[in-house]
């Protein structure tokens, strides 16, 4: 693979060629890319409309940000301390995330055969990890820019706002590589350990297979998503959150908000999950649409009612207004049905999956 010479390098630098040939890692990713790019080029006037849509979005929502921009950078810029300590938190978990996935990726891969250098692995991994991030920063420090200037923000505050993220930002990244690279073997940790085992009997089992495992999965799957490594971010943004001077009252109301705002989050996305791996192999059985949505939003959508009722009381506790909370709790709850009914369609018709 190193030696050959694709069509799709013709158009790029020789220097740029010449690093993918020896970087058999990054080539395949670079034919990946191409791939994904030829066959949006293939829908031709939907990919030119999605297109379009998409600047035209990102264009007023620079404009309408241009015009308090030197505002809110005035009013952010004295915390920059708690700006950069989010930068870092974010960086560190999106950088030992991608990492992560990207060695277990790599040990999964048909290249695994293939003579690459561990050196050559190391940094391909590097490169597709930090380049989104470092993509995504130079994003938001030109928009910081490009929206404060024509605002007469002040150069000091936007300054010290672009500093703060920079320097967060470089640490989460640091701690974050360093931290994945000196920690166990993949797969070492199991998610499943996480999810209590069912308490039944064997003379209980019924003669017929039911569906209550299928119910209990998407609850399965928020458990098992919630381990101490992941909950450990949740509960620091929420100790972040609570406001000096705050009674233990409305510190314990914000801590049990954050979470609990998580796992309803989080619970679901797991339905439209664990809809793609369930339907996938359930296709082929006479199981009708009706009894697919039913078993696996009963158990779910109950965690949703009680969560969200729970979140309603907080909500008064930390000083909303009743009105306000049932009618967030209503959005809220609109929302699952919205989502989770579209997911469980598509995935039972086979779309997505």
């Amino acid at each position: 693979m190193a030696t050959q010479s694709p069509a799709s390098l013709t158009h790029l630098p020789a220097v740029a060629s010449a690093f993918l040939r020896t970087h058999p890692v990054l080539l395949a990713e670079w034919l990946q890319l191409l791939s994904w790019l030829s066959r949006w080029r293939e829908k031709g006037a939907r990919a030119a409309v999605l297109a379009g849509s998409v600047a035209v979005v990102a264009g007023l929502l620079l404009v309408t940000f241009s015009l308090h921009a030197s505002e809110l950078i005035g009013r952010v810029a004295p915390y920059w301390m708690l700006i950069a300590a989010v930068a870092a938190i974010a960086s560190w978990t999106t950088v030992s995330r991608r990492r992560r996935r990207f060695e277990e990726a790599q040990s999964q891969s048909w290249l695994i055969a293939a003579p690459i250098s561990a050196s050559s692995v190391r940094l391909s991994i590097a490169i597709r990890t930090f380049l989104p991030l470092v993509v995504s920063f130079v994003a938001v420090a030109v928009c910081l820019i490009a929206g404060a200037l024509p605002g007469g923000a002040a150069g000091s505050d936007l300054g010290r706002l672009v500093a703060a993220l920079s320097a967060g930002a470089l640490i989460g990244c640091i701690a974050g590589w360093s931290l994945v690279g000196r920690g166990s073997k993949l797969g070492a940790v199991v998610a499943s350990r996480y999810v209590p085992a069912p308490r039944l009997r064997t003379k209980d089992l019924p003669m017929r297979p039911g569906a209550d495992g299928l119910a209990r999965w998407p609850i399965a799957q928020v458990l098992s998503w919630s381990r101490p490594e992941n909950s450990r971010y949740v509960l620091i943004i929420a100790l972040l959150a609570v406001q000096g001077g705050s009674s233990a009252m409305a510190g314990l109301s914000v801590v049990a908000m954050y979470f609990l705002a998580s796992y309803l989050g989080a619970l679901l996305l797991a339905i439209a999950t664990v809809a793609k791996a369930a339907a996938s192999w359930l296709r082929p059985t006479p199981m009708t649409l009706g009894d697919f949505v039913w078993c696996l939003c009963c158990h779910a959508f109950l965690h949703q009612l009680a969560g969200t009722a729970l979140a309603a009381i907080l909500m008064c506790l930390l000083g909303a207004p009743v009105a306000m909370s049932l009618q967030a709790a209503a959005l809220w709850l609109g929302l699952v049905i919205l989502v989770s009914g579209a997911a469980l369609i598509q995935r039972y018709r086979g779309h997505g999956c």
